[in-house]
């Protein structure tokens, strides 16, 4: 079978400097129908590194979970004698187009870009999506629980804030009242809608060269979840200040004439508003403000009977514009009660709403 010969750039991505991830002896070679890329990859001999590669055709770009890979692809061992073993035809069955632009992606962990957002890579997996049918809070939208199996991909360690988020639009208000301020440089960025999210994420992806999209639903309580199989970080509910910002003693003192809750958190985070990102215990993941804080925008259409749809589904997503226009919204916020801060609660809006509880946080196709 006819090889197509192709253009191919090597790209090299990371924040740290001593001891530094890298690679060297890189070799691309045919095996087959196997297109088989040889490094070594560099660095500290006892850490990993997330490796991946972006194939840029047309303006198109594919990604590392796109394309038939494997081997030393995804989180790699510093070593010598690395492989990835690229099937190309099952992803291009006419072969390689002659402009395609290819990148080898090496990255650590724990991942700052340019603008100083930070990410973390949560390696793939599979997990029961879902509420527990013990739960007393669930509603029928969050049922039945399923078994869903991921790709690796780094997310935000925090919600985007103020800072970041004005960097791409200076003039963006998230909001003041007399009783609280949302708009100091470090509190995550709300008042911003779905479409708004897009927009900056088009901003983004053009000013670094990388790949950036709201999480999926799947991937957000997976990354929430960090494990656990209860809807929530705490055992005893006067713990759960220690983990979020929350509709708890302070904001209630505050807040009780609007009646945002019919009830509280019996404990005190000390904001009546939107904290700082970072404040509170992170998740196993490392990831902050997974629950309170902003409720935070997701990728998918909103459909109550999506989970029906999932079982032992492999990098699920749902996009139906015929069954609804609303859009995903998960984790809660600072003037929500117990039931919107679990796991596996589910809310949906419009994606032009915007709303002093809602902002978002990014994931990065590794």
């Amino acid at each position: 079978m006819k090889k197509t010969f192709f253009l191919f750039l090597f790209l090299l991505l990371w924040t740290q400097t001593a001891l530094s991830l890298g690679y060297k002896n890189v070799q691309v070679k045919w095996d087959g129908n196997f297109l088989v890329f040889h490094y070594d990859l560099t660095g500290n001999p006892n850490k990993e590194a997330v490796v991946g590669i972006e194939v840029k055709i047309n303006g198109k770009v594919y990604v590392t979970r796109q394309l038939h890979l494997r081997g030393d692809v995804g989180l790699v061992k510093v070593g010598e004698n690395k492989r990835i073993y690229w099937d190309v035809f099952k992803d291009f069955p006419k072969g390689i187009p002659k402009n395609s632009k290819w990148s080898l992606l090496v990255r650590p962990q724990i991942y700052t870009n340019d603008l100083g957002i930070q990410f973390v890579y949560i390696p793939g997996g599979c997990f029961q999506m879902g509420a527990n049918p013990e739960d007393k809070y669930a509603k029928k939208d969050e049922k039945p629980r399923h078994r869903v199996c991921l790709h690796g991909f780094f997310i935000g360690k925090y919600e985007i804030t103020n800072e970041q988020f004005k960097k791409f639009n200076p003039k963006h208000e998230s909001g003041d009242s007399k009783l609280y301020s949302l708009n100091k440089p470090n509190q995550p960025v709300v008042n911003v809608s779905w479409d708004e999210v897009q927009n900056y994420i088009a901003w983004l992806n053009s000013i670094t060269g990388e790949v950036y999209r709201l999480p999926t639903e799947a991937e957000w309580e997976y990354a929430a979840r960090g494990g656990i199989k209860r809807d929530t970080y705490w055992t005893n509910i006067e713990d759960a200040c220690k983990y979020g910002n929350f509709y708890d003693v302070t904001a209630y003192k505050k807040l009780k004439k609007y009646k945002f809750e019919k009830a509280h958190f019996p404990c005190s985070d000390g904001y009546v508003g939107t904290a700082p990102v970072g404040k509170f215990l992170p998740n196993s993941f490392g990831l902050y403000d997974m629950l309170g804080n902003a409720a935070e925008w997701c990728l998918d259409t909103y459909y109550s009977k999506a989970y029906t749809l999932m079982k032992n589904a492999k990098d699920p997503v749902y996009l139906n514009p015929y069954i609804s226009l609303a859009k995903v919204v998960r984790g809660g916020s600072w003037f929500n009660y117990i039931r919107w801060t679990r796991l596996s609660a589910r809310s949906n809006y419009m994606p032009g709403l915007r709303n002093d509880f809602i902002g978002f946080r990014l994931v990065l196709e590794p």
